[in-house]
């Protein structure tokens, strides 16, 4: 019967697995901490025989420790990749050869060589050995294994610290060093006769393991990505620096403190850190059973309790260094090692649950570089290493304690995301599996499949569990409102973002991690909105760069250039050309022959008809549809569910970080749920704007009306003129009182480049500009905009490091009644009055505009849409007589485009203020805009009313084409 409850009992404790791992594996590390303690405790006799200081012997130490640990980490990359069980064989031999060394080097130097190689030998106690029993145990099992397992060193250290004691009492501090080695190489070898190598995650999720056998290891860059963007792992990394500090220190310190302050032998040593060594094995046994509870209840409790005992220690160091009598600084030692030795079993249990399988060992390992960075940066470089010898060993020691206090502060706050991380490494498995079992059972995968992606920017979380996916051979449209996460999500592919949660696999392999370079030569490549050339190299030297990352030859590159000159005549003609002089369109053609070059399996589009004129879309159009004919996936992120029509079969729709919506492109023109506006039509509604159409009879009375009005901006033959080129010729225009004049024109014909003439940022080299009277040619933009000019621009130059708030009340610097320094350093009730109706004016943008929900997160972290609102929220805040706006809509999702028209026009009645504007967007130019004004090579081929305009051949021919798609961006198809 006694039999049998011995059996029932180890069964509970190992959740049925055999206890043969656990047994081999703790004897091995109780062998290992023999040669650990006998160093510890007979370091004032090696410290005298070589002759060396407290701060040089210290020193020593921990330049060797250093070492070691940071070859921890390819010891972790190599566990990730290779057998573990030889590893740990070759490690445990190793070390039993480098101990036995230490009893027979004879200088400085050759003490550091052979320490460093007993600590490579017992990495695998800390890495290895740690993983292997994460794979052959249950999470449920773990607390209780890893409570048994590492007090295992407690005990070789109290065997160890007499056994090395006793015999350097009667034979020299080199005997016990002679004999360590025996027991060491025999478990050794008994580890390589019993283990077996578990499939990695295999306690986790056995069937899953069996699954990804085979899987693509890591590298090491992107092994250390993948642990980084686990929040535990991340702050568990932070708390080493701090127990680096306060604990490897220490170590060393207190054998030091016996012998210095009480003066105690050898063996008085050895007996003093053996009674310490038995409280922190009390410590590590007690805690275990208790582990699993808090566990069962809540996966993150286990760390609220690591941080009170870290706590605890640091207070108990201080009280033992300073207690004025020998009994009370020893039971706080004592009291000091149960504390301590409370604290591991569940810190590394946590840390093995939140864990990916796939790279476990590094995990374990990887928290070196942070023990090894707060050994250097708080220990040695603050000079806390010298205290001791300046101050005396009681100073030298409470030193050590604030920072226990402050590891014990950092992991407390690190609970509350254990939950998530832990089911987040158990999906990222299971995901892998499915994808496979589904591969083996249909013969076929999807080229890109993304299971769960989770990103966020700092504490901003964008994305929230997206599952995304792409067949070879497809074109898929990814749309939605502005702040969805598309181009997020396009980041988290092509590795740019990496993601806090999920799975990306690229043709079957796990890329989560990968570094972008190692995705883009798979075959992912990204062609960034707004944003895909060079723009300070020529045409020639961005498609010559485009080749370096293939490392063609000369002759190759010249020939892959070529082919993209023939596919794209007009780039040919601007070979010599600055990339950043391009319009437009002639940019997205040399980002797309820059891609071609690439040659990509995967061609990911973000933005394709952003800012373009309706005859570029259209060609863009047919050169994705070229590159996809050669073979290339598409995926195309575009605010204009016409134009993806046009190109895409299948659609997927995002809002608010989440997928709505994956189907036939055509169907989403049924899914008014979907398409709604988020937050423009909102405005529009609160605004009481209509968004009916005009009347033709009301347009033609408004149209009178406003061309009666006085002129508030003219312009007379203005020209602009860049390196020869004439961007603007002889433009004249009038704008009267409450009008709305549109600009438009394809690419390059100098619309951008005739509002910079007019707001002062590029000079006119003929004609004049007269705002409200004024001749305002000569004047800098700054004194333009004191005299009542608004500019938006095409870009939303905005400052991202504010908040949305602080943008719209910046802009209202020009209508603060206070403006003096000293009032306002002053605070007087002048200033608080003057600063309580910008709030007020602010707060009343933000409800116009709809940014509510934006209103205090910084502008760096907005949509490009959202971005756009605030820039318009500035400008309306200037309170300017004459508004320039610079495409507006661009980077706004279409159905919040058809909300904008009324929206601006609220706004124009609310200002008071005359609009001249630059749009694409022929639905919303042609019903916003009093007077439509075409351009053509800087020149005005065509003025009238929006219809008469629209009809002029010329302006078909030039600018709007006949792909109904590109023209009617934002209207509804027929």
């Amino acid at each position: 019967m006694r039999q049998l409850d011995v059996r029932g009992r180890v069964g509970r404790l190992t959740g049925g697995a055999s206890v043969t791992p656990l047994a081999l594996l703790a004897t091995l590390y109780f062998f290992d901490e023999f040669d650990t303690s006998a160093f510890g405790v007979l370091a004032p006799n090696i410290k005298n025989a070589f002759h060396m200081s407290d701060g040089r012997y210290t020193t020593v130490v921990l330049l060797n420790l250093s070492i070691v640990l940071l070859l921890g980490i390819p010891a972790g990359y190599l566990g990730d990749r290779g057998p573990r069980r030889l590893l740990v064989v070759v490690c445990g031999i190793g070390a039993g050869i480098f101990s036995l060394l230490t009893g027979v080097v004879g200088s400085v130097f050759l003490l550091l060589l052979v320490r460093i190689g007993n600590g490579i030998g017992n990495l695998s106690n800390t890495t290895v050995q740690q993983s292997l029993l994460a794979d052959y145990y249950t999470p449920e099992a773990r607390s209780g294994i890893f409570s048994l397992y590492l007090a295992t060193p407690s005990i070789g250290a109290i065997v160890g610290g007499v056994t090395a004691g006793s015999l350097a009492s009667m034979f020299g501090w080199r005997a016990p060093f002679f004999l360590f080695i025996i027991p060491i190489v025999l478990t050794s070898l008994l580890c390589l006769r019993l283990l077996r190598d578990p499939l990695r995650g295999e306690a986790d999720d056995a069937a899953s393991a069996a699954e990804v056998v085979g899987e693509r290891a890591p590298s090491l860059p992107e092994a250390a990505r993948t642990l980084w963007a686990v929040r535990t792992l991340r702050r568990q990394y932070i708390t080493y620096a701090f127990y680096g500090a306060g604990l490897l220190p220490l170590a060393i310190a207190i054998p030091l403190f016996y012998e210095r302050i009480y003066h105690l032998g050898d063996f008085g040593r050895g007996a003093l850190v053996s009674i310490d060594n038995a409280a922190a094995l009390l410590g590590t046994l007690f805690i275990g059973p208790r582990t699993r509870r808090w566990l069962s209840r809540d996966v993150g409790l286990p760390l609220r309790w690591v941080g009170g005992f870290s706590m605890l220690v640091g207070v108990l160091v201080v009280v033992m260094a300073q207690a004025p009598w020998e009994w009370l600084s020893m039971a706080a030692s004592v009291s000091t090692f149960f504390v301590a030795g409370m604290f591991v079993p569940p810190f590394i249990t946590v840390q093995s649950l939140v864990a990916p399988a796939r790279v476990r060992t590094t995990a374990f390992a990887y928290g070196y570089i942070f023990l090894v960075g707060g050994v250097i940066l708080l220990y040695l470089i603050i000079p806390v290493a010298t205290i001791a010898d300046r101050h005396g060993m009681r100073a030298g020691l409470a030193a050590l304690g604030p920072y226990w206090i402050v590891a014990g502060i950092l992991v407390w706050t690190t609970a509350r995301f254990v939950a998530d991380d832990a089911a987040s490494a158990l999906r990222s498995l299971a995901a892998l599996a499915r994808l496979r079992k589904r591969q083996a059972e249909t013969g076929t995968s999807a080229l890109l499949t993304c299971a769960g992606i989770d990103v966020g920017y700092d504490a901003v979380q964008v994305l929230f569990g997206v599952d995304f996916e792409v067949e070879e051979g497809e074109i898929v449209a990814l749309l939605g409102t502005n702040g969805a996460g598309k181009s997020t999500l396009l980041k988290a592919i092509s590795g740019l973002q990496p993601p806090s949660a999920g799975t990306i696999v690229f043709e079957g392999n796990d890329i989560t991690y990968a570094d972008p370079k190692v995705r883009f030569k798979a075959g992912i490549v990204q062609m960034p909105g707004g944003r895909s050339v060079f723009p300070t190299l020529t045409v020639d030297e961005c498609l010559r760069l485009s080749t370096w990352t293939s490392r063609q030859s000369a002759e190759e590159a010249k020939a892959a250039a070529d082919r993209v000159l023939e596919q794209f005549p007009v780039l040919r003609e601007r070979k010599t050309a600055l990339a950043g002089n391009l319009s437009g369109g002639e940019q997205q053609m040399l980002g797309l022959g820059m891609v071609l070059i690439a040659k990509p399996r995967l061609l990911m589009i973000d933005e394709l008809s952003l800012g373009l004129a309706p005859t570029i879309v259209a060609q863009l159009v047919d050169i994705v549809r070229a590159i996809h004919a050669q073979g290339t996936t598409v995926v195309i992120v575009e605010q204009s569910v016409n134009v993806a029509l046009t190109l895409a079969e299948r659609a997927v729709f995002m809002e608010k970080g989440e997928v709505r919506f994956s189907g036939p492109t055509a169907d989403l023109l049924d899914r008014d749920d979907i398409l709604r506006a988020v937050f423009l039509e909102g405005a529009a509604k609160a605004t009481g704007a209509k968004t009916t159409a005009r009347p033709k009879a009301a347009r033609a009375d408004r149209r009178e009306e406003v061309l009666a009005a006085p002129a508030v901006l003219e312009l007379a033959g203005v020209t602009v003129d860049y390196g020869g080129v004439r961007a603007v010729d002889g433009v004249s225009l009038s704008l009267h009182e409450d009008e709305v004049v549109g600009l438009i024109g394809p690419n390059g014909a100098g619309k951008t480049t005739l509002l910079d003439a007019v707001s002062g940022f590029a000079p006119s080299t003929g004609g004049f500009v007269v705002l409200e009277g004024q001749d305002v040619t000569g004047w800098s933009p700054d004194r333009r905009a004191r005299h009542g000019l608004g500019r938006s621009f095409q870009d939303a130059r905005i400052f991202p490091s504010l908040t949305v708030v602080e943008n719209l009340a910046l802009a209202l610097e020009r209508h603060l009644d206070v403006r003096d320094p000293f009032a306002c350093a002053l605070g007087l009730p002048a200033v608080l009055d003057s600063e309580a109706k910008a709030a007020l004016t602010v707060h009343e943008l933000v409800e116009l505009l709809g940014l509510g929900a934006f209103r205090n997160k910084f502008v760096g972290e907005l949509s490009t849409g959202t971005r756009r609102m605030v820039d318009l929220g500035m400008s309306v805040a200037h309170r300017p007589r004459v508004l320039l706006l610079d495409e507006p809509s661009s980077g706004i999702a279409q159905r919040e485009t058809e909300a904008l028209g009324p929206v601006l026009k609220s706004i124009q009645n609310e200002v008071g203020c005359a609009l001249l504007v630059i749009e694409h967007d022929m639905p919303l130019i042609t019903e916003l805009a009093d007077t439509l004004i075409a351009l053509e090579t800087g020149t005005v081929i065509a003025e009238g009313t929006p219809r008469e305009v629209v009809n002029d051949q010329r302006v078909v021919a030039s600018y709007l084409g006949d792909n109904e798609a590109a023209i009617l961006r934002s209207g509804k198809r027929k």
